[in-house]
């Protein structure tokens, strides 16, 4: 058996110590180290020259594809404004028009305040609801998440898109429920028209979760991308019904029906 020797207090000879018996007093300890080692230096490249010059090429051929179009093809301009003729048609800005379009179905406090309101500070609490360093900078996490992301985008399409069709198949009276409310029970506008609506769509979403956690069993971070995802494709489906599908009287119409300036 291996011994050592250690010094006795006063400098008053050696003693030997037991080796086994040393190490027994050592101790594995897990812990999260603040830095570790990488072994991804072999999948890093750098920003000059790789980055730099693929960006510079791309800027430089859509600069190329619009000097392009902006010769070629003229821009749909109309006559100066007139204040005493409002057009018709009246659209907002395209990146508005998701907008527009739910104030085509509630009352403007709750589709041009409170909903956008929700929306971003839901956006802005992301970080702090799902802090997993895990999959990040992977599409949709996993695999998983992947599929979560294309079952969110064809739920959420077919459900505003049925609803769309649906308020304007009733007058836009909240599907007809605003109607009859008003005129059975005597309801108020903040029923008919902004508590209700929240409802509907609050019980919307809540079908959407539960289907997620019934088909994928996710995980919180693949929760919050299902519900990231419901809020994109709300907003491109909103916006391309408000560009594309909205004529005179902001009725429903085909796009090649649409006065010039909209197309």
């Amino acid at each position: 058996m291996a011994e050592i020797a250690q010094q006795t207090p006063g400098g008053q000879g050696f003693t030997p110590i037991d080796e086994a018996k040393r190490q027994r007093l050592l101790e594995l300890v897990r812990g999260r180290a603040m830095a570790r080692p990488t072994d991804l230096a072999e999948d890093e490249v750098m920003v000059w020259p790789s980055l730099v010059v693929v960006e510079a090429v791309s800027a430089a051929v859509f600069l190329l594809i619009l000097t392009v179009l902006s010769v070629m093809v003229n821009a749909p301009l109309t006559a100066r404004a007139n204040p005493n003729q409002t057009p018709n048609p009246s659209k907002a800005p395209w990146y508005f028009l998701n907008l527009q379009e739910l104030l085509l179905h509630m009352n403007a406090g709750v589709a041009g305040v409170i909903i956008p309101t929700v929306a971003l500070v839901g956006i802005a609490a992301i970080p702090y609801i799902d802090r997993s360093p895990l999959g990040v900078g992977i599409l949709g996490t996993s695999a998983k998440g992947r599929r979560i992301i294309g079952f969110t985008f064809v739920y959420t399409t077919v459900v505003i898109v049925g609803m769309i069709l649906l308020n304007e198949q009733s007058g836009r009276t909240v599907f007809g429920l605003a109607g009859f409310l008003q005129e059975n029970l005597n309801t108020p506008e903040l029923i008919n028209y902004q508590i209700l609506p929240v409802l509907i769509i609050v019980f919307w979403i809540g079908v959407l979760m539960a289907l997620v956690q019934r088909l994928y069993r996710p995980t919180r971070r693949e929760m919050v991308i299902a519900l990231f995802t419901g809020f994109v494709a709300a907003f491109v489906v909103l916006t391309i019904s408000g560009t594309s599908f909205r004529g005179e009287g902001q009725d429903l119409t085909w796009p090649w029906n649409l006065p010039l300036e909209h197309h």
